[in-house]
């Protein structure tokens, strides 16, 4: 019978505390490695039983000494950064330094959305520090030796990507560090004034632009029921994405609104954006965005969202970039007298702000844009309006974070068809897209088993119908935005997105989504003039003008 040691009278065994420490580790490794289970299950199976041999051929002598039920040693650090990545990759479905950044220097989530986060992990959390303990527990008993920590600790380091990508990539610099250079189409010659006094008789085109928080494509299945139903009328009337992939740094909701704004995934370099982002209040301001090309030409440019406009930065980007009309979780309930929600405003109340701003915008009589962000859909649960509660169709054994994405496809459907009623969508364009495919949630194992895609649709004044099978990303969302707008990018080009209403190949398709994504990881040529301001350009001033 093998031996333990005592912890208050209570005896125990080393082949407990192994199996619950492999147990528990295997476990948390295959929240990321979804389709190798099996082999996890194998090699964890083969440690328990070196660590149970292990155990029994310990020097006995430890237990001749003081019963100690924890150990701290040094590669109990390793471990612990390697459960970090873990529990980031598990949670958000990767891990980015650069969205880490991002989150830390230009506004993380709201308290009230980390604790919903906090709570839907729990489990997670208590299981990762069962695996600290337990190997603190092995240590105690004298079954981990000091060269099995040695090894451990290269283990762990080794195993980590978080730290083995950035080591790598400065040890070994990709070739392709400036493919993307030489493939990048500068349209600031757009913002130009004989651009604009070109285009002043062309009768501008209104734009909505509605960005759906993790509505991707594939919910179009009909394995999650018609959660898309109430948008796919608006896809039919115009150009549509059938086949629009998740491309490197497009992956969370502020990458995904400089991809389909600007044409570019999110390029970051740490100490430079920190720089322009804290101390000068501008986000890119280097690149020629779609809201650059439209303030030059007289539009009256307006964002609304239910976060806070401090969130990840996505004030700043549009205040930076043309936009002087911004209202954002507070302001949006403040200005609906709502009750708000855990993030802010929840996206009735957002919607609801939105019809005011485009009955004025109309009033007016200038060109405008409305700009969108709604977020019901939001992983790990989804957030469901009050509005919504009983109202989706859905059976109530499906789970909420469904609910939740057709709640807010129904009141996108209701702000359409009340704008149509109004008159309030003539001369306009409508673009309706995904931010970004969805992060981890109930339903992620099914959304794994089909092929994921981002959603988009274009529809409106003298957009054609049609179906883009080819491979696109959300970078090909801004020229085609600008083409549909009257305003088409030389050679259909915009950044490196290219025109879905033209016939040439995009970028995607031309290179393959693997080898596009190498280049994006490798640039580091024309990260630096993005987060280098323009002489001409300053970042406007958060308002809230538009009522």
């Amino acid at each position: 019978m093998m031996r333990g040691f005592t912890v208050n009278g209570y005896s125990v065994s080393g082949s407990l505390i192994s199996v619950t420490t492999v147990g528990s580790l295997t476990w948390l490794v295959s929240l990321i490695y979804f389709q190798e289970k099996g082999l996890l299950a194998a090699l964890g199976l083969g440690v328990l039983v070196a660590l149970v041999l292990l155990d029994g051929l310990r020097d006995k002598r430890a237990d001749q000494r003081e019963s100690r039920w924890f150990r701290l040693y040094f590669s109990l650090i390793p471990c612990f950064l390697f459960l970090v990545y873990v529990y980031l990759e598990s949670v958000f479905g990767y891990f980015d330094w650069g969205a880490m950044f991002m989150h830390a220097g230009a506004g993380m989530l709201t308290p009230g959305v980390v604790f919903d986060y906090l709570w839907n992990t729990g489990n997670t959390m208590l299981v990762i520090l069962v695996v600290l303990f337990g190997l603190g527990a092995l240590k105690a008993r004298g079954t981990l030796t000091r060269g099995l920590d040695v090894a451990l600790m290269a283990f762990f380091l080794a195993a980590n990507p978080m730290l083995t990508r950035p080591i790598a990539a400065a040890i070994h610099p990709n070739p392709l560090h400036d493919f993307l250079s030489k493939r990048f189409v500068d349209i600031s010659s757009l913002t130009e004034p004989e651009a604009e006094a070109a285009s002043a008789t062309a009768g501008p085109k209104n734009l909505i632009h509605i960005f759906i928080e993790s509505a991707e494509r594939t919910y179009m299945d009909e394995e999650f029921g018609d959660v898309m139903g109430p948008l796919l009328e608006f896809e039919r009337r115009g150009v549509s994405a059938a086949n629009m992939v998740q491309l490197a740094y497009t992956n969370n909701s502020i990458s995904g609104m400089v991809a389909a704004n600007c044409g570019t995934p999110l390029l970051i370099t740490f100490f430079t954006t920190r720089q322009y982002l804290e101390e000068n209040s501008q986000f890119l301001p280097g690149l020629t965005c779609l809201g650059d090309v439209l303030k030059a030409r007289g539009y009256q440019q307006n964002f609304v969202t239910g976060w806070a406009l401090s969130f990840t930065g996505q004030g700043t980007f549009y205040s930076t970039h043309g936009y002087s009309s911004l209202f954002g979780g507070s302001q949006v309930v403040a200005a609906v007298a709502g009750r708000g929600s855990a993030f802010g405003a929840d996206d009735a109340e957002v919607l609801d702000l939105s019809l005011d701003v485009l009955r004025r915008a109309q009033r007016d009589g200038k060109p405008f844009s409305l700009t969108i962000a709604v977020s019901g859909g939001h992983a790990m649960d989804g957030y469901l309006t009050d509005k919504c509660i009983g109202k989706t169709g859905l059976s109530p054994q499906t789970p909420n974070i469904l609910h939740a994405v057709k709640c807010t496809n129904m009141l996108i459907a209701d702000f359409i068809h009340k704008a149509e009623a109004e008159g309030l969508m003539a001369n306009t364009v409508l673009a309706l897209q995904s931010d970004h495919l969805s992060a981890p949630s109930k339903v992620t194992d099914r959304l794994n088993t089909h092929e994921r895609r981002n959603f988009f649709s274009l529809s409106g004044a003298g957009v054609p119908a049609k179906t883009h099978t080819g491979l696109s990303g959300t970078i090909d969302i801004f020229p085609t935005i600008l083409d549909a707008l009257g305003v088409p990018p030389p050679n259909g080009q915009a950044a490196f997105g290219v025109s879905l209403l033209g016939d040439r190949p995009t970028l995607a398709q031309e290179l393959g989504q693997a080898r596009f994504d190498d280049a994006i990881h490798a640039e580091d040529v024309l990260v630096r003039s993005f987060w280098q301001p323009k002489p001409e350009r300053k970042a406007a001033g958060p308002g809230t003008d538009a009522l």
